[in-house]
């Protein structure tokens, strides 16, 4: 596979979606065997996305729901993610094709590098964190945004603006993570776009800007898409299993 020409990216604006529906659409990508994409898309109602390996007893789900979120089970580990006012990410792909690195934490810095050239499109500067420490252990209520790794973009205080996690499924992986656009209310450590850069920065304005900066990097043209029939029929039957929604 390595050897094989790059194939054109899938480029899936996909919008404000339901909690349970966009981590359906993340593991049916990473299933389905499709064509590369990257997915871009935001949360409605807000929620809080908890990693693979957090026990939701481990957060208050009266607080959640006093905050107006709901609790859903992300696929890729990692902290806990208030997803509000932000822009999300998804890239799936085959390791080592098509523009993807085939090693974990090349792939994290080559998509944190795609991602801080987004940001300082639109007047956000960002950078490495820094350290040795590449990758966290499973842990139980810590918040992804309260917590750093050397390769997670930070802005000008220290304030985490971008993390990301995979998960890798035979030849597939799929690789996600979160920009704030405002700081979320319940990660009031994190940063945000719109702090970094002085100014509101809107979801459009910022998928313009991911989507340039991906465009730039990828061997391969990145054409705007929809998801497959396939890739949807296996959506909905995730999300009508109920296991995705914790509260």
């Amino acid at each position: 596979m390595t050897g094989s020409a790059p194939r054109a990216w899938r480029l899936l604006r996909t919008g404000a979606g339901a909690p349970d529906f966009n981590m359906a659409l993340d593991e049916a990508l990473l299933r389905g065997g499709g064509a590369p994409a990257l997915r871009l898309y935001a949360w409605n109602p807000p929620a809080l996305s908890l990693g693979w390996f957090q026990p939701p007893e481990a957060f208050d789900r009266q607080a959640a729901r006093a905050a107006g979120v709901l609790l859903v089970r992300r696929p890729t580990g990692g902290g806990a993610i208030h997803h509000e006012q932000e822009l999300t990410f998804s890239l799936t792909a085959e390791p080592g094709r098509d523009g993807y690195p085939a090693d974990a934490v090349e792939a994290y810095r080559w998509v944190h590098g795609v991602l801080a050239q987004a940001l300082a499109a639109v007047g956000a500067r960002a950078r490495e964190h820094g350290g040795s420490r590449l990758s966290t252990r499973p842990r139980d209520a810590t918040l992804c945004f309260h917590d750093h790794t050397a390769l997670d973009l930070v802005d000008a205080a220290g304030r985490k603006l971008a993390g990301s996690a995979q998960r890798r499924v035979g030849a597939r992986v799929l690789h996600h993570g979160s920009l704030p656009l405002e700081v979320p209310a319940l990660s009031p450590e994190s940063g945000s776009v719109s702090l970094a850069a002085g100014r509101t920065v809107g979801w459009g304005e910022l998928a313009d800007a991911v989507t340039a900066a991906f465009a730039a990097a990828l061997p391969a043209p990145l054409r705007p898409a929809t998801p497959a029939p396939d890739e949807l029929a296996e959506a909905a039957r995730l999300v009508a299993r109920g296991e995705l929604l914790l509260s």
